[in-house]
């Protein structure tokens, strides 16, 4: 089973047969946080991957624990607050954005005011204004607002920076 979020169908739940083996074709590029263009075929219950065609492997956040740490909580949280079958290209465009950046440039503001960005921006798709309650809302602000309006439960992601350095 893999999650992947589409531009057309939103979040999927997907079943790829045999990409465990040595010898699958879609096995290496099946990595977190890559942007792939998938086929897939209706299963009675479930979707089937069939084919992966590689588009970018963001190389820049595997080779950087900081980065890794960061877009793993993002696409984690994302996934958290989104239901399957929902299709948002807004969602889509600030995932695929936000990757793309942190990828590119080293972090102007730090792995915590990335994510913060990120976490507004995601919050206003959803229709979570956070700018009417607060103009200038800091990190604990941004947190315990994401936790009330979505009752979820989520970690907060200032302790991205305390698990690089325990490593």
């Amino acid at each position: 089973m893999i999650l992947v979020y589409t531009k057309e169908k939103g979040k999927l739940n997907l079943l790829a047969r045999g990409v465990k083996k040595i010898i699958s074709k879609n096995s290496a590029h099946l990595e977190p946080f890559s942007l792939v263009e998938i086929e897939m075929v209706p299963g009675k219950e479930i979707d089937h991957l069939t084919k992966v065609v590689p588009v970018n492997y963001f190389s820049n956040i595997r080779a950087d624990l900081q980065k890794s740490l960061a877009a793993g909580f993002v696409v984690s949280t994302t996934d958290k607050l989104l239901h399957t079958h929902e299709p948002d290209k807004r969602i889509f465009d600030l995932l695929f954005n936000w990757l793309e950046s942190v990828n590119l440039r080293a972090y102007s503001l730090g792995p915590i005011a990335s994510v913060d960005g990120y976490i507004v921006s995601l919050l206003h798709c959803l229709g979570y204004d956070i700018a009417q309650v607060n103009a200038h809302p800091d990190h604990d602000f941004i947190y315990k607002f994401l936790l009330f309006h979505t009752e979820r439960k989520i970690a907060d992601w200032a302790d991205l920076t305390k698990i690089s350095i325990d490593l």
